[in-house]
């Protein structure tokens, strides 16, 4: 009985400390409360249904039929301190010398598989599976236009101005067997890969005037306020093998390859434009209806539009070890390389515009300014995740985790570097959980927290082509994470 409200006490102590864990870049690592809970280190022992994501040979070793699922609760909590000035001076209305923290909320992510064997090709092993692969949810709250561009804009600014909700779930289709008997399997997964983007985001554009007021600060640089929602399909090939090296060592190859996404949807692009009063009063050389009128009577000038952009996915690589030190006690050591330098950010290009106001002396430049495409790029490198865990079965119905991982940011010294993707760093992560066998169930429960390295971004512009890239000022990030899990052994 005293074991028994241990264990009781354990799990409302990680329920407690509850709340996601992201990997490099935005991928997720709340798939399986096992893998989760052993840091990752989960290619080698591969032994329930989430293996569909981390390695689809270990289907092929399992001796049971499987039902299971899981829900992670994720929390980011970021913050940053901005330091946005255009040329190193001049303000644009982002709230600087400021600490401002993402939107909170508790984010749920569940995913689930089956797995069932068939006389087919001698005995093959099939499951079904639903994860996120890819995901990611951040918002801000840190801009509004100074009063000195425009001292009549409505008060009404959206509060999620920065905002990156970014989902792939996967719907996969494994095939596992063995090659040797009870010492070799190969398992492919075929995925479908379904991409979900909302993505808002404070451009400043330059003006299209080319004369004094217009150019002169703060009217110059119009805050274009982009706002994109949509969807697309891909494709994706998840491929792994499992070796035994002997009944009690285990070694593990994979390969992700997950291919571009389309995506398409609606937009709303909200330009604020500068009010200059000395071009309304009467005598003014611009008039109503020419475009230097337009950039100057402080009109905010909201469109439709449809987007598309492309999801460029990175592939991963992987590696993994596990050895039964005894007939309680695993250990497992993963290593996984991601190519990260494959996704650069959006490019978001615009038509069907709706009506954009009457220009009569130059309508050719104001279509262009509305309608062109804006850019939200990151420059990311490939990274590697190095990821340590243990099980231990301390009675016949209770199983015990724990686990370590390293993980290097996808960011590349601070370049392009935006509040959508707030990957600031190297990250240590730690992690644990416990699981209980019913007759055939397991039930178990995991939390996980991560830190990363702060992050100071001091460049706009870098390479100096006028396309402002980065997002300068302070910025420091971790995630909680906690899973609940049911597996069904029939």
């Amino acid at each position: 009985m005293g074991i028994r409200r241990i264990a009781v006490a354990s799990v409302l102590a990680l329920a407690l400390l509850g709340s996601s864990a992201l990997a490099a870049g935005f991928a997720n690592t709340g798939v399986g409360l096992k893998a989760r809970a052993m840091g990752g280190a989960f290619r080698a022992v591969a032994d329930d249904w989430s293996a569909a994501m981390y390695n689809p040979a270990g289907y092929a070793f399992l001796k049971d039929n499987q039902l299971g699922g899981n829900a992670a609760f994720m929390h980011l909590r970021n913050d940053m301190t901005p330091n946005y000035r255009l040329g190193g001076e001049y303000e644009v209305g982002v709230f600087n010398d400021v600490t401002l923290y993402n939107q909170h909320e508790i984010l749920s992510n569940p995913s689930a598989g089956i797995v069932f064997r068939l006389p087919v090709w001698g005995e093959t092993v099939f499951g079904l599976s639903a994860y996120q692969r890819f995901d990611y949810n951040i918002s801000w709250t840190a801009f509004s236009p100074l009063r000195a561009y425009n001292d009549s804009v409505d008060s009404y600014l959206p509060a999620d101005q920065y905002r990156n909700n970014l989902d792939v779930v996967t719907f996969q289709l494994t095939a596992a067997r063995e090659f040797i008997p009870e010492k070799l399997s190969i398992g492919i997964g075929l995925q479908l890969l379904r991409g979900d983007l909302v993505f808002n985001n404070v451009n400043f554009r330059t003006t299209p005037m080319t004369e004094e007021p217009w150019v002169d600060e703060p009217y110059r640089n119009v805050p274009e306020l982009s706002r994109n929602d949509g969807n697309g399909w891909g494709f994706g090939l998840n491929l792994g093998m499992l070796y035994k090296l002997d009944p009690k060592t285990h070694l593990a190859l994979t390969l992700d390859v997950p291919f571009d996404i389309d995506i398409s949807g609606d937009a709303r692009l909200d330009f604020i434009l500068p009010k200059i009063n000395a071009l309304l009063i009467p005598g003014s050389p611009v008039g109503p209806g020419t475009l230097g009128y337009l950039f100057a009577n402080g009109d905010n000038i909201d469109l439709p539009a449809s987007f598309e952009t492309t999801l460029k996915l990175p592939p991963t690589v992987g590696f993994g070890l596990s050895r039964e030190i005894n007939e309680k006690l695993t250990v497992a050591l993963d290593a996984e390389y991601t190519f990260w330098s494959r996704f650069t950010g959006f490019e978001f290009t615009y038509s069907g515009l709706g009506a954009i106001p009457p220009i009569t002396d130059d309508p050719a430049t104001g279509y262009e300014f509305f309608s062109a495409p804006l850019e939200s790029r990151v420059e990311f490198r490939n990274t590697t995740k190095i990821a340590g865990g243990v099980s231990y079965d301390a009675l016949t119905y209770l199983t015990l985790f724990g686990g370590l991982s390293f993980d290097q940011g996808a960011s590349r010294d601070g370049v392009a570097f935006i509040p959508q993707f707030a990957d600031t760093g190297d990250k240590i992560g730690v992690s644990g959980g416990l699981q209980f066998h019913v007759q055939r169930w397991d039930l178990g429960i995991a939390t996980a927290y991560t830190k990363y390295d702060d992050a100071t971004i001091t460049s706009m512009d870098k390479d100096l082509d006028g396309v402002l890239e980065g997002f300068p000022g302070d910025f420091t990030a971790k995630t909680y994470e906690t899973i609940l899990s049911f597996n069904y052994r029939f």
